[in-house]
């Protein structure tokens, strides 16, 4: 594994420990669909809201019952950590990527609820390929949260996200996307695109772990078409 690596995407299980609970995601090394792997984004993302969970908008007392949907969840870690704060969740990828995400899901709610049963929300998982309006309709939009890691990664794929983000959303809908820039173009695209329809901050470095550096961007979205920084 790479020195600044989070996790080895040659493995096939890998270990977390997150908000107290001893976790185990199973990744697919042998796949070809990038889904199959735990991506360091995610690692990072869950980590943020551990960070995080303490006090203020990301406690269990200010997002228990809340509705989330996770976009492009792969192996699940990130929409994990939000039912682990009391969200319900919705975790959503392409058909190929469901099996594996089913099992990580069920492995560790039964993790979950025998040690801890009340704090922890709900998830299910649900197929969502960007763009498909039957699937955008049955996970009943809107949600209070839309989140993804490492989504944002090749330009043709931009568009589609946006849409789908913009169906599932509502005028107090946060959505939360962290991802590695691999491409400074497709980046600085990307928050073209956003900044006509929402209101991005990008999170402060100080509040998200920094293990590992390559994770530069944790962003906040509003519906509201401002920019800043927070």
């Amino acid at each position: 594994m790479e020195p600044d690596r989070l996790n080895s995407p040659t493995t096939f299980e890998m270990p977390l420990e997150v908000m107290g609970h001893e976790l185990q995601f199973s990744q697919d090394p042998n796949s070809k669909h990038l889904g199959t792997t735990v991506w360091d984004a995610s690692l990072v993302f869950v980590k943020f809201l551990e960070r995080n969970c303490r006090k203020g908008k990301f406690s269990p007392a200010k997002l228990k019952g809340k509705r989330v949907i996770e976009l492009g969840a792969g192996c699940g870690v990130s929409g994990i950590g939000m039912a682990l704060l009391g969200c319900d969740v919705i975790v959503t990828d392409q058909k190929e990527v469901l099996p594996l995400l089913q099992r990580n899901v069920e492995r560790n709610i039964s993790r979950i609820t025998q040690k801890n049963p009340e704090s922890f929300g709900s998830i299910k998982v649900a197929e969502l390929q960007w763009g498909d309006e039957s699937h955008i309709k049955a996970v009943g939009p809107p949600f209070d949260y839309i989140i993804g890691t490492d989504v944002v990664y090749v330009e043709h794929l931009l568009e589609p996200l946006l849409q789908t983000i913009l169906a599932l959303s509502g005028p107090r809908t946060t959505i939360m996307l962290g991802y590695e820039i691999r491409s400074t173009s497709v980046h600085e695209k990307m928050l073209q695109k956003w900044k006509r329809n929402f209101d991005v901050k990008t999170v402060a470095k100080s509040k998200y772990s920094t293990l590992h550096y390559g994770i530069q961007t944790i962003c906040r979205v509003h519906r509201e078409p401002r920019s800043g920084n927070c």
